[in-house]
């Protein structure tokens, strides 16, 4: 998780310490994760950003980055509700699975 944006201090021994670039701007992270994780992430928020301007240009950025937040959050609560429709559907399957087993080692 990245937990805030700050400039490196030489005496941190916590995480790691990286700047990235998104919409043109550079910003100092640090975060408890590797630099390439920490890039990639922050290059996937730029492509993002990136997306909606083109489609709005004269949109303020502070809007657009709102937007961004607003799509970013809907992909996120989706895939939470997947992952738990899986996870019920698996666990389902495996009593049942069980349930199967043991009517078959009771006969």
């Amino acid at each position: 998780m990245i937990s805030e944006i700050k400039h490196a201090r030489p005496d941190d021994n916590q995480g790691t310490s990286v700047r990235v670039i998104i919409l043109g701007q550079e910003y100092p992270v640090h975060a408890d994760a590797d630099a390439e994780y920490i890039r990639e992430i922050a290059a996937f928020l730029d492509d993002r950003l990136r997306t909606i301007y083109q489609a709005e240009p004269s949109r303020p950025l502070l809007k657009i980055a709102i937007l961004t937040a607003l799509n970013l959050s809907d992909e996120l609560f989706t895939l939470r509700r997947e992952n738990q429709e899986l996870v019920e559907r698996f666990e389902r399957k495996v009593r049942e699975f069980t349930d199967h087993l043991n009517r078959g080692l009771l006969e």
